[in-house]
C-alpha cells in the first residue's frame, strides 16, 4: 500500500473510533482513541506547541508541518504519550522520554506531520481547536492566589 493510501486509511479509521496501528524499525506501536486522563496529558502537550489557530483553520497541513518542524521534540513527547497504553506507564517520566527519544531519532518531519493530522483527527478536529482555546484562555485568566486569614468561629 503507497504512503498516501496508508494516510488516507489512518484518517479514516481515526474517525470512525477505531486504534491506529504502525511499524517504525521493527517494532509495532498502537494510537488508541484517548481516555480522559490521557487527553489532559495531551492537552497540556499540545498547548506548548503554540498552534497559530487562525492558520490551522484555514491550512490546517501547512501549520501542522511548521509546528512539526519547529517543535520536533514536543511532537515526539506527543507520540510517545498517545502511544502509552497504562496508567503507570504515562505517568513515568523515564518511560515517556525514552520511547519520545525513539520517535526523534526514527522518524522525519512528515512522519510527525501524519501523526499529528491523525491524532486531531481521532480527537474531532473543531473540539480540538475549541478546546485548545478554552484551556489557552483559563491559563491566561486564572485566577490569583489570595491570602488565607483565618478566623475564629465562636
Amino acid at each position: 500500500m503507497d504512503r498516501d493510501k496508508m494516510i488516507e486509511a489512518a484518517a479514516a479509521d481515526a474517525m470512525t473510533g477505531k486504534h491506529i496501528s504502525f511499524t517504525l524499525n521493527g517494532e509495532k506501536y498502537k494510537i488508541s482513541p484517548p481516555t480522559m486522563g490521557k487527553m489532559q496529558i495531551l492537552a497540556k502537550l499540545y498547548l506548548q506547541l503554540d498552534f497559530d489557530e487562525d492558520a490551522l483553520i484555514e491550512k490546517p497541513h501547512t501549520e501542522v508541518m511548521r509546528i512539526c518542524a519547529d517543535k520536533a521534540d514536543m511532537v515526539c513527547r506527543i507520540m510517545a504519550v498517545a502511544t502509552l497504553d497504562t496508567k503507570e506507564e504515562l505517568l513515568d517520566d523515564n518511560v515517556v522520554n525514552e520511547r519520545a527519544e525513539k520517535f526523534k531519532w526514527s522518524c522525519t518531519t512528515e512522519d510527525y506531520t501524519q501523526f499529528v493530522i491523525a491524532m486531531m483527527t481521532m480527537v474531532d478536529y473543531e473540539n480540538f481547536i475549541s478546546s485548545t482555546r478554552l484551556l489557552r484562555m483559563t491559563r491566561l485568566n486564572k485566577p490569583t492566589e489570595k491570602k488565607k486569614v483565618a478566623g475564629r468561629v465562636g
